[in-house]
């Protein structure tokens, strides 16, 4: 009985609508992130000058989903859909690599998730429902720009909804970037339920999941990202920080990939700053990745 209560406590932490406003709240300049807070921070103003508009799409659920787009002003064929990680800011997180996008040229959509800021939605899927929202997105863009190419580029759960995508194949859609990304959902519940939870931790992570199958329509067990991208339909480019230790993940990726799979793994850096600190390596990196497929 407390098992089951533990549990809903637990999904409603981790899948309510959560407050993004906190996040990237600036810090004293004695913060280790203090470089890339500014950074976010500097990219912000910058980008919100650039040109740019609204778009919404209706999700399969009835959801109003919405997203601003960039267009590059050159006419460009190409866009990067940007997709952010679980309880972020939109504009935040990709205002900065946005920018980065720009400057090659190319147009840049940046979407709320759902149960994220300017989106409608109660709860995170944690992918689930999300990878399917990108795919709205992607034929939004395709009807604005028919014979386009798509990049979508997505950083820790938005890096696991980009795994998720890899083996749907989407019209116009030429290769796949994602960085620390998430790779299981199960894992996610398991994890958090045993620093939670002193005793009972996988009973409670197992009730948690069962919410979440009923809650949402799908079994957990669908988004292991290592089955799914044995059915990839793109090249993949993975990247992560030094620090998280995902080599041995990105390699056992790379090796069921039926397509190209490169990897960076970038020296001295944590989840989710390796842009704002190996700013050169990591965008010379995208920028031989995309010159193969672009």
């Amino acid at each position: 009985m407390f098992e089951k209560l533990k549990a809903n406590m637990l999904f409603n932490k981790l899948l309510q609508r959560p407050n993004i406003d906190r996040a990237y709240a600036m810090v004293p300049e004695t913060d280790s992130w203090y470089d890339t807070i500014k950074k976010v921070h500097e990219s912000l103003d910058k980008i919100s000058k650039k040109p740019h508009q609204m778009l919404e799409i209706n999700s399969k659920d009835n959801l109003i989903l919405k997203a601003i787009y960039y267009p590059n002003g050159n006419g460009s064929n190409v866009t990067v859909i940007c997709i952010h990680g679980y309880t972020s800011h939109a504009e935040r997180e990709w205002a900065f690599p946005g920018l980065f996008y720009l400057s090659l040229g190319y147009n840049v959509l940046i979407p709320y998730q759902r149960a994220h800021g300017l989106s409608e939605g109660k709860y995170i899927s944690f992918g689930a429902l999300e990878h399917m929202d990108m795919i709205d997105w992607v034929n939004k863009i395709n009807e604005m720009n028919p014979n386009g190419k798509i990049i979508i580029h997505g950083s820790s759960m938005g890096g696991g909804i980009v795994l998720d995508l890899s083996k749907i194949k989407m019209e116009n859609v030429k290769c796949l970037i994602a960085d620390a990304p998430s790779v299981s959902i199960e894992r996610f519940f398991k994890n958090v339920s045993k620093e939670v939870f002193k005793s009972n931790s996988d009973k409670i992570a197992f009730y948690a999941i069962e919410r979440f199958k009923k809650e949402f329509g799908y079994d957990v067990g669908e988004f292991e990202s290592v089955e799914i991208v044995a059915n990839s339909q793109y090249p993949i480019l993975l990247s992560a920080g030094s620090n998280e230790h995902l080599e041995k993940l990105f390699e056992t990726i790379k090796r069921v990939n039926p397509n190209e799979t490169n990897i960076v793994i970038l020296p001295d850096c944590n989840h989710g700053n390796g842009m704002y600190k190996q700013t050169e390596l990591y965008q010379c990196s995208i920028k031989q990745f995309l010159d193969k497929y672009i």
